[in-house]
């Protein structure tokens, strides 16, 4: 093949390399949502599975932080008991499980991946001091502070076994 035929072949390889990285390309937009999801559910896992734990130690009962998250949908103080066929459960599990996926959005967008830890400890300032108490996740009123830094490193295991995964591949 002539040299310059070569060249300009190179350079075509090139720019279709460089536009498939770009941030806008489809197949970007697919594995940063795919990221998002990973970290997201398992930060949401983690998390719960630490306060159910926390709280059957503390309380006797392991599905008390999520149910108190169901006061952001219905109004009112965090309630404690599951509710008609643990609805209680089953919708402060999906909020839970969206809180997490929004918080492993972030954490892709803003840090790539990287800084779990300071993207947990946001998350903790955000929800008890920024937002208004109505829309707190309501785990202070069934776990002891210690439970609630658990639950919260339990976030940030999640969020870095997300990013782990997704380097290993």
């Amino acid at each position: 093949m002539p040299r310059v035929q070569r060249q300009r072949q190179e350079r075509r390889q090139a720019l279709h390399a460089l536009r498939r990285h770009r941030q806008d390309h489809p197949r970007h937009r697919r594995r940063l949502a795919g990221r998002i999801l990973v970290s997201g559910i398992l930060a949401s896992l983690a998390s719960a599975a630490v306060a159910a734990a926390c709280s059957r130690v503390e309380n006797r009962h392991a599905a008390r932080p999520m149910n108190a998250v169901t006061h952001i949908y219905d109004g009112g103080p965090p309630l404690a008991h599951d509710g008609d066929g643990r609805r209680n459960t089953l919708l402060g599990f999906a909020i839970h499980s969206a809180a997490s996926i929004w918080w492993a959005a972030f954490h892709e967008a803003v840090f790539r991946g990287k800084g779990a830890a300071v993207t947990a400890a946001l998350a903790y300032f955000v929800d008890y001091y920024v937002v208004p108490r109505r829309l707190r996740p309501g785990f202070e009123a069934y776990l002891s502070p210690c439970s609630m830094a658990a639950v919260y490193t339990a976030l940030a295991a999640g969020l870095a076994a997300g990013s782990r995964i997704r380097t290993k591949r």
